[in-house]
């Protein structure tokens, strides 16, 4: 029975794909025929994944190791080496290469661990078995960039050299199996910058694939038609002229469905960019913007460089025209960031007005130059996978307690789109943003709702009784708040606070629908369909403020009466809510 190889993907959820295996069995050479993928998640059973491993009876298991999956790789590769002894273990990614010889003395179910890039590493690893067929006997003195043990004794070899770009074999040949899934893609390797938290910045050469493999690669998966594409590079716009062809290239071959995610300097955008960019179709990108901190010493501490008052600019102007989805990103636990300077960073950035902003905390990751910092920073954070700060010189771990309350809720009612016009309404009765998350925090701790889990009409509810306690025109917020309801879903057993429709306003609506069925003038597209079916396919009411100014400007406009009908089927690519359309009162 030949040799053979098992690589081990557990991802953190079940639309995201592991790039690591594919890509090393895509660039096995002649025995990539040797080596089978099996992917899984964190939320599968430990049991699940560890008979499906063993099922599969192969010579060789690798493991895929980040910070979401480390302790289901350690728990399952050790329970496999008990069952299997004869079988080789090994392991290779972030979370095992920076100490490989450590992780190998406590660890002694793995055989080897790849350190850093390993597609080389593996191939010719992968030729020793086929030759020899026996994990046992391979001479792994021979192959660089790995550390190995013999008895007792650890042994490292040689480094790898880093590969050409344009050598890396693309690694998506199949897609079954892989609908709707996100698709992760690499063309650039290393980073310009030294940002002190990432391990990004250990490497400091900068690889990039020639332009045209790129958009060769990158046709697969426009005549594929996937949903999305996200780009793992770091900084993506690091070489402008890289950026610029790429992003030019994917407009001209827009196929209207896929979209393409990318990690960016925001200011790093030069005017060209901007007039490419504001030519795309609404949701054709998205980009993932690190601010951080806008505390200048901590930017400096962080070895950062960014300009913040051009990167402001840059945001607005990607977001006056409303086709590109921006998700900025603040990180708390920072050196020389107070919570009172968290919280001015927090609405700093809350200003920018991006689609999504991510308050995530500080992880504190082995080989990165913030882990050798820790102790002049006074940094204490869990020993235990992802390494999460629980205080620092500057910030308590009550501080961290508070923030994690705020980062809960903006996550509900910011980042889930399903309140931007009652979140927009409901700033002006409080002296900040971050003010009014941190009382919607306690609120939800006073009341026992963070033990809690929650339907999406039951996070309104909670809003609705929250917000009477600031908001002295209620009438106002009910119609606000009713308004994101039906943005989303039209929600056919409507909450208590949702005023009933009366006989009037249903005649009128089953009138317009009757009309539209005869001439469409305002529907296009439900050709075909009856009155009775349009009145449970779309909600229509009368409203009394102008809800478009509240989004665009957060302003309250009161105006005459007047119907909006909410379009189901047609909605907005950037954060899904229905297509919007003002009728006037019959």
């Amino acid at each position: 029975m030949s040799a053979s190889i098992l690589l081990v993907g557990i991802n953190a959820k079940f639309i995201h794909t592991n790039l690591a295996i594919r890509t090393l069995k895509a660039n096995a050479g002649e025995c990539e025929d040797m080596v089978t993928l099996a992917e899984y998640t964190i939320n599968h059973r430990r049991e699940e994944i560890f008979q499906g491993v063993y099922e599969q009876r192969p010579s060789v298991i690798g493991f895929s190791c980040y910070l979401w999956n480390i302790d289901f790789v350690l728990s399952i590769a050790a329970d496999l080496k008990k069952i299997m002894p004869e079988v080789s273990i090994f392991a290779g990614g972030p979370e095992v290469s920076y100490h490989p010889e450590e992780m190998l003395q406590q660890y002694s179910f793995f055989d080897f661990i790849i350190v850093g890039e390993g597609e080389r590493t593996f191939c010719h690893y992968a030729r020793e078995l086929k030759k020899c067929q026996k994990p046992s006997l391979i001479p792994f003195h021979d192959i660089d960039g790995i550390v190995y043990r013999t008895g007792d004794n650890c042994y490292r070899t040689q480094p790898r050299q880093a590969m050409e770009m344009d050598d890396l074999v693309f690694p998506y040949r199949d897609l079954r199996g892989l609908d709707n899934r996100i698709l992760y893609y690499e063309s650039i390797r290393g980073c310009p910058f030294s940002c002190s938290y990432c391990l990004s910045s250990i490497e400091k050469t900068v690889r990039i694939k020639s332009p045209e493999k790129t958009e060769r690669e990158l046709d697969f998966f426009l005549q594929q038609k996937v949903p999305q594409v996200k780009f793992v590079d770091r900084t993506f716009n690091c070489n402008r002229e890289y950026a610029y062809r790429i992003w030019k290239y994917i407009g001209e071959h827009d196929n209207g469905i896929t979209n393409f995610h990318f990690e960016i300097g925001g200011d790093l955008l030069r005017e060209k960019d901007f007039q490419l960019l504001s030519q795309f179709r609404p949701g054709l990108v998205q980009f993932e913007i690190g601010v951080q901190s806008t505390n200048y010493n901590t930017i400096q501490a962080i070895r950062r460089t960014m300009d913040l008052q051009v990167l402001k600019r840059n945001i607005a102007r990607i977001r006056k025209n409303r086709n590109i989805h921006q998700h900025l990103d603040l990180i708390a636990g920072l050196p020389y960031e107070d919570y009172e300077s968290f919280v001015r960073s927090f609405n700093d950035v809350y200003a920018m007005k991006p689609d999504q902003l991510q308050l995530g905390f500080l992880k504190v990751l082995s080989g990165s130059y913030m882990n050798e910092e820790k102790e002049k920073y006074e940094i204490c954070y869990s020993s235990q996978p992802p390494y999460e700060v629980f205080s620092t010189k500057w910030l308590s771990y009550e501080d961290v307690l508070q923030l994690k309350q705020v980062e809960e809720m903006v996550e509900v009612y910011y980042n889930s789109f399903q309140f931007a016009a009652s979140m927009a309404y409901l700033e002006r009765f409080f002296e900040t943003p971050f003010i009014m998350y941190r009382q919607l925090g306690t609120y939800y701790k006073n009341n026992g709702l963070f033990a809690r889990k929650h339907s999406r009409i039951s996070r309104y509810v909670i809003l609705w009784e929250f917000a009477k306690q600031y908001v002295p025109e209620k009438e106002i917020f009910r119609q606000i708040l009713t308004f994101d309801l039906y943005l989303r879903d039209y929600v056919k057993n409507p909450p208590s606070f949702v005023k009933t429709r009366n006989e009037e306003c249903k005649q009128q609506v089953r009138l317009f629908f009757d009309k539209e069925c005869e001439t469409p003038c305002y529907l296009q597209g439900y050709e075909g369909y009856v009155t009775k079916q349009l009145y449970h396919m779309l909600y229509m009411d009368i409203f009394t403020i102008n809800m478009d100014i509240l989004l665009k400007k957060g302003v309250v406009e009161k105006t005459e009466p007047h119907y909006l009908l909410f379009d189901y089927q047609k909605r907005n690519p950037l954060d899904h809510s229905a297509k919007v359309i003002e009728i006037p009162l019959c």
